[in-house]
Formats: structure tokens, C-alpha cells, sequence
């Protein structure tokens, strides 16, 4: 019985010193270059995040900004952009990491859903969903 007093005692203070010793929870706030050259800029709050994106890729003229919206929990991050006018939208999900040099990133995995014609719907609903991976970089 004692072995096993001790056994928890030990764990709980273990518990404890990496609780102590734990990360301050990363900041997204401030403005984000993905490898694709794409800007996202985010503003966060009690765990909200909102901001702006604009993005380098696609037909949207490169210096248009779209409104995104998202969440924070800890080191994770999910956001949406709705590119309005061009029928698509992007949802990424993702965690900010620390890189071989000790850098903060954030990796991420996105969806595009890009809108169908009703009528080629039912032969290319399943080519209006891409997918891929971005890793965004502070800028600046």
C-alpha cells in the first residue's frame, strides 16, 4: 500500500513540475506568409480569431483581402475564408510547431470547396473538394 501512496505522490508532482515548467500558449496575433506566398493576418480573442487573407495563388487579384474568421485552443488554430465573388472557400486546421532552428510555424491541412454547376453536380461534386498542406510563417 505504501509503494503505491508513494507511486501516486510521485506522479502528481510530476504532474505538477511540467505544469510549472509548461509553454506560455503561443500567440497567432500579427500577420502570417504561408509557402505559397498567401497573407493571412489575425487578430485573436478570448479565442476567437478574426483578420483578413489574401491570398497568392488562384484568380482573385493579389492585393484583394477576404475576411476570415476561426478559433484558438492552446497551440492549435482553425480558420475559414469565404473568397466571395469567386465561389470558393478554404478551411484550415493546424497547430503551431517549432521548426529545426527553433522557430514558431504554424502546419497546417486545408479543404477548398470550389462551387459546381447544378447540372455537373452529380459527375464532379467530388472534384469541387481539394485538399493540401500550408505552413505559415510570421512575416516581418
Amino acid at each position: 500500500m505504501r509503494v503505491l501512496i508513494l507511486g501516486f505522490l510521485f506522479l502528481i508532482t510530476a504532474a505538477c513540475a511540467q505544469a510549472k515548467d509548461a509553454p506560455p500558449v503561443p500567440d497567432f496575433s500579427g500577420a502570417w506568409e504561408n509557402d505559397m506566398g498567401s497573407l493571412a493576418t489575425f487578430t485573436v480573442k478570448d479565442g476567437e480569431v478574426r483578420g483578413t487573407y489574401q491570398t497568392n495563388v488562384g484568380q482573385p487579384d493579389k492585393s484583394q483581402s477576404f475576411p476570415l474568421v476561426g478559433m484558438v485552443q492552446d497551440d492549435q488554430i482553425t480558420f475559414t475564408v469565404n473568397f466571395k465573388g469567386y465561389g470558393s472557400m478554404t478551411a484550415w486546421v493546424g497547430q503551431m510547431v517549432l521548426d529545426e532552428n527553433g522557430t514558431l510555424y504554424i502546419r497546417t491541412l486545408w479543404h477548398l470547396t470550389k462551387d459546381i454547376e447544378d447540372a455537373k453536380e452529380t459527375d464532379d461534386i467530388w472534384g469541387s473538394i481539394r485538399t493540401g498542406a500550408s505552413e505559415f510563417r510570421r512575416r516581418g
